[in-house]
């Protein structure tokens, strides 16, 4: 009897030890203990419930209680995303879930359970299109007893797409974010967490969406410390200055052939197909430094929570937000993040620098514009010729456009305007861990995100003596901030060096390389050269008009002219270059058109046969902007059996193996008798487009890699169709197929 009774003691301690439950407001959950006893593991716990139908683009709604135990194992849960595959050049994946928004926590195993123990809370990056939660693992911070939250949120036009109005108001990302760290503040201290010493972390994107978050009225109280790895709410990237271009942009990529009003747009985008929007959110490498779909400034609504209503610099600068410890810094060349696109963009960059401008400038005049890329060029490029020997210039140049001046200028705010510190860090340490390039034998420095790989574990493995200090170093400086507010609270050997917080008078910042040292003044004249043009050009974003007219074409996306100012003149031939027509052309046949007159030229061959041209201008999947100019017949004239044959003719430039651009206008006769066979010509050539949506929209969706052939379901592979027509080799060298396939297996795990 005895035996048998202390051997089910013994049974229920043992299981006690593998697992722990833990009752939340919605139910009771269960989490596993690590393999080697480190800490316990929650991973998918719903957090909210993701709105549905035409709800889908609006703020969450509270969690769904549970009445049986939840067993917290699920860590693939993903929001709707799309990626390559390795195996395949033509392989795009279709991932993740409609209701995604879970948390994921890991519980570290202390001796002492009365005492509660610090909490960091981080956000994923992804460029605002992909990622989870669980793109990385957060083991080795929890080892220093620190409890460690990670989570979902709506990601791609889902979760960015922003129209103004009742329907997509904006920011629903952000607003899943606010309601996760709610939802910690009231059940983290059942895990053994303290809900009073809370850190939000971030890295690229997720470190500026902390950012935006730590300076809204809606997060007040929720967190108590910040860091920012190689990101800020002032980055160019982070605040979408036109979200109903862009949505616009997104629409006619995959078929929206509707009006041109506000309430069309919106109606398309509640009925499209999620899966088709994922696809085309993907815009990890536009020249203008931006993402496509992001965080906007919302305009207010009753009935609607706005989590960001102004711009950033402007809270910034008034010092209207809650003043807390922050500690934030960058990788020494951030900048190598773009370099797998050096070989493309020299060339474009020395016909049309304007393109590869931050958006976040806007000019009155050409001149202005002009001006301040002459400066560019005599800075980074010496005025020469940008070609393969200017990489390390290009490497600096989007270094300190995309990261190092925003994360610098918002490090001199807080410290200026707040008794918190302040702790500033550069990241130039070099390993196993970094992420690998293509330029590895050229360019010795630390990438974008690098030193995340050295805080998170991204399944990079090292057993170098080097890399695992440096590990341990920046986990213990990491989970001391967490824990005290100071990351180098306790000097030690591994630590052998006081972190000193940073300000305008001691410009401190800590260099973390194979050892850490203490430095002053970095970043003084880069900072100084473009805080001069901010000062003058700088582009304030302002709440979203959702009465504005759209654009009948795409917009400029890097032109950086004021769009009320003197436009472009014809210029060089460059595809990229939509600034080179004259935006005045453009206006004047849309207010015709709007007007319902028809735009018509000289009769050709009989006066019955009136034609009417059309301009349009699509974008494809590099952020290249391409004319088309579509000749038809007046549909009202007199039918007339001599009647010439319709002309449509698109123009576009390309560039050929060597290098140059060449223009292409290709012409395409269609007779009116036989519209009906041309048009199922058409249709074939487009791979299963329909003839209706390819002959009433005047937008040919760039089909070549992100629009599938044949519908299948989600979480499969689909072929996307072939670049090049039948019977045509690729002419592609070996080189720059084996450079575009590194590019797009970037979806599997992007670093922004």
């Amino acid at each position: 009897m005895w035996p048998l009774i202390l051997f089910c003691v013994l049974a229920v301690s043992a299981d006690e030890e593998d697992f722990r439950i833990i009752k939340l407001d919605s139910g009771l959950v269960r989490g596993n203990k690590y393999w080697n006893g480190d800490y316990y593991e929650f991973y998918g716990i719903p957090y909210a419930t993701a709105p549905s139908g035409r709800d889908r683009f609006k703020a969450p709604l509270p969690v769904k209680p549970w009445d049986d135990l939840l067993s917290a194992t699920d860590s693939n849960k993903r929001c709707r995303q799309c990626y390559y595959t390795p195996e395949s050049d033509d392989d795009v994946i279709l991932d993740g879930d409609d209701d995604c928004l879970v948390m994921n926590v890991l519980v570290p195993k202390v001796t002492d359970e009365s005492k509660k123990a610090p909490v960091v809370v981080y956000i994923h990056s992804g460029a605002f299109s992909g990622g989870s939660g669980m793109m990385a693992r957060y083991g080795y911070l929890a080892r220093h007893d620190v409890v460690v939250v990670s989570f979902n949120y709506r990601i791609g036009a889902l979760g960015f797409a922003c129209l103004g109005n009742e329907e997509i108001p904006g920011n629903a990302g952000l607003k899943d974010q606010v309601e996760a760290l709610r939802w910690i503040k009231r059940n983290i201290a059942a895990f053994g967490g303290d809900p009073d010493k809370i850190t939000l972390a971030g890295f690229s994107v997720g470190a500026a969406m902390a950012e935006l978050l730590s300076l809204s009225k809606a997060t007040v109280g929720l967190f108590n410390q910040l860091i920012l790895e190689s990101g800020s709410a002032l980055s160019p990237f982070t605040i979408n200055r036109d979200p109903v271009s862009t949505a616009w942009n997104i629409a006619q990529a995959i078929g929206y052939n509707g009006t041109e009003n506000i309430e069309d747009l919106t109606e398309f985008y509640l009925n499209a197909e999620i899966k088709d929007l994922s696809l085309k959110s993907i815009n990890y490498f536009l020249p203008n430094s931006t993402f496509g779909f992001a965080p906007c400034i919302e305009r207010p609504q009753q009935g609607h929570e706005v989590i960001v209503s102004e711009s950033p610099l402007d809270t910034l600068k008034r010092g209207d937000y809650d003043k807390i410890p922050v500690m934030t810094g960058f990788s020494n060349m951030e900048g190598i993040s773009r370099s797998i696109k050096f070989g493309p963009w020299r060339e474009e960059m020395n016909d049309n620098f304007a393109n590869f401008l931050p958006v976040d400038l806007r000019f009155k005049t050409e001149e202005e514009k002009n001006e301040v890329i002459s400066k560019i060029k005599k800075r980074y490029f010496k005025d020469k010729i940008i070609n393969h020997e200017s990489l390390q210039h290009y490497i600096d140049y989007f270094s300190d456009i995309m990261f190092k001046y925003s994360i610098m200028k918002s490090a001199k705010l807080h410290s200026s305007s707040s008794d918190d510190p302040v702790y500033l860090y550069e990241f130039s340490y070099v390993g196993k861990l970094n992420i690998q390039h293509n330029y590895m034998d050229k360019i010795k420095g630390a990438s974008h995100r690098d030193q995340t790989a050295y805080i998170l574990d991204f399944l990079g493995f090292t057993n170098n003596y080097k890399d695992l200090t440096t590990r341990d170093r920046m986990t213990t400086m990491w989970s001391d901030f967490v824990q005290y507010g100071n990351p180098t609270e306790y000097e030690s050997a591994l630590l052998a060096v006081k972190w000193i917080p940073y300000s305008d008078k001691a410009k401190n910042y800590l260099e973390i390389n194979k050892n850490l040292q203490m430095k002053q003044g970095i970043f003084d004249e880069e900072f100084n050269f473009w805080d001069e043009i901010y000062a003058k050009f700088y582009w304030s974003p302002t709440p979203v008009n959702p009465e504005i007219t759209l654009p009948k074409s795409a917009p400029k996306k890097s032109d950086n002219l004021d769009k009320n100012q003197t436009p472009f003149k014809e210029g060089t031939e460059n595809k990229n270059n939509f600034a080179k027509e004259p935006q005045e052309k453009f206006v004047k046949n849309d207010e015709k058109l709007n007007d319902n007159k028809e735009a018509t030229n000289k009769p050709v061959g009989n006066k019955s046969s009136m034609v009417k041209t059309t301009t349009k201008t699509r974008i494809d999947q590099d952020g290249n902007l391409i004319k088309e100019v579509i000749k038809e017949h007046n549909p009202k004239a007199k039918a007339n059996t001599n009647t010439p044959p319709t002309v449509k003719i698109t123009t576009e430039t390309k560039k050929r193996k060597d290098g140059k651009l060449v223009k292409e206008v290709r012409k395409e006769y269609i007779q009116n008798s036989d519209e009906n066979n041309s048009e199922k010509k058409e249709n074939k050539v487009s791979n299963g487009q329909t003839s209706e949506s390819k002959s009433s929209s005047n937008v040919e969706p760039d089909m070549s890699k992100t629009v599938p052939t044949k519908k299948v379901e989600v979480k499969e592979a689909r072929k996307k169709p072939a670049q090049n027509p039948k019977g045509k080799t690729d002419s592609k060298s070996n080189q720059e197929e084996t450079q575009k396939k590194k590019e797009r297996h970037l979806c599997q795990n992007p670093s922004l």
